[in-house]
């Protein structure tokens, strides 16, 4: 569980509600079942408008990923590989199979090493895992995109909500009482949309794009040290390579998700 995503929804609906109640307002005036019809069911079905039917599914494994995602083992995962650069050194590439074919090791770590060991050259092994994780970086971004789309539009459909507002106030201007109590439900659209996108939709959005970076910076280090395995690398001077893709990961796991 990411609790940074669930503290951070927290403080600001903590923020926003609270700040309004020490202005005098009340958190009821913004239950608003039309404003809501309005914003967020037509804002999604804009953002259904602006996205590939088969972008949706990868919009839905990217909400699980920012409340559950994994372990970004960078440190593990470089031990394990200088580990299997020692073995590979001292019984040759085949001595590699036994890991990948346990089940139980990473999978792209896996997939990499497989490449080697069918004797795929060390041009070919780049070549071959870079596509894959073209792929695979473009898959991810198609969720990441869903929600930043979502985002961009909900406050454009929140001023659209406040203009149908406003002009069922207009309405109504032979009478005064209802005028005042009109604009503020047609002002609670705005805020559906402003809050909805600047406090859920967007956030999703970046902590996505921070998650797709890790990624691929994981796995570029995993390629580099199969392709250092497979060109037969000393594991010292493959662990100095290694350690430059660790930065500030090499103190413990951050979240992965491949």
């Amino acid at each position: 569980m990411d609790i940074f995503t669930i503290l951070g929804l927290v403080l600001a609906f903590i923020g926003v509600i609270g700040g309004m109640v020490l202005e005098g307002g009340h958190p009821s005036a913004l239950l608003q079942v039309t404003a809501f019809m309005i914003v967020i069911i037509g804002s999604l079905g804009a953002t259904f408008v602006a996205t590939l039917p088969s972008d949706v599914p990868f919009a839905i494994k990217s909400l699980k990923r920012c409340f559950l995602p994994g372990k970004y083992d960078f440190h593990g995962l470089m031990e394990k590989i200088i580990e299997l650069a020692n073995l590979a050194r001292r019984e040759g590439l085949l001595a590699l199979e036994t890991y990948a074919n346990g089940g139980q090791g990473d999978p792209f770590l896996v997939k990499c090493l497989t490449l080697a060991i069918d004797g795929s050259s060390a041009e070919a092994i780049r070549e071959t895992v870079e596509v894959d994780m073209h792929i695979s970086e473009e898959d991810d971004k198609a969720g990441m995109k869903f929600w930043e789309s979502w985002g961009a539009l909900a406050p454009t459909v929140g001023v659209l909500g406040a203009v149908l507002g406003l002009m069922h106030v207009m309405s109504v201007l032979d009478q005064p009482s209802l005028i005042g109590p009109g604009i503020a439900v047609a002002f609670v659209a705005t805020v559906y949309g402003v809050g909805f996108a600047n406090v859920v939709c967007l956030p999703m959005s970046f902590k996505l794009k921070r998650h797709i970076e890790h990624d691929q910076l994981l796995k570029s280090m995993i390629l580099e040290g199969v392709v250092g395995i497979q060109s037969g690398v000393a594991p010292g001077a493959l662990r100095s390579k290694l350690k430059v893709y660790l930065g500030s990961h090499g103190g413990g796991a951050h979240e992965k998700k491949h």
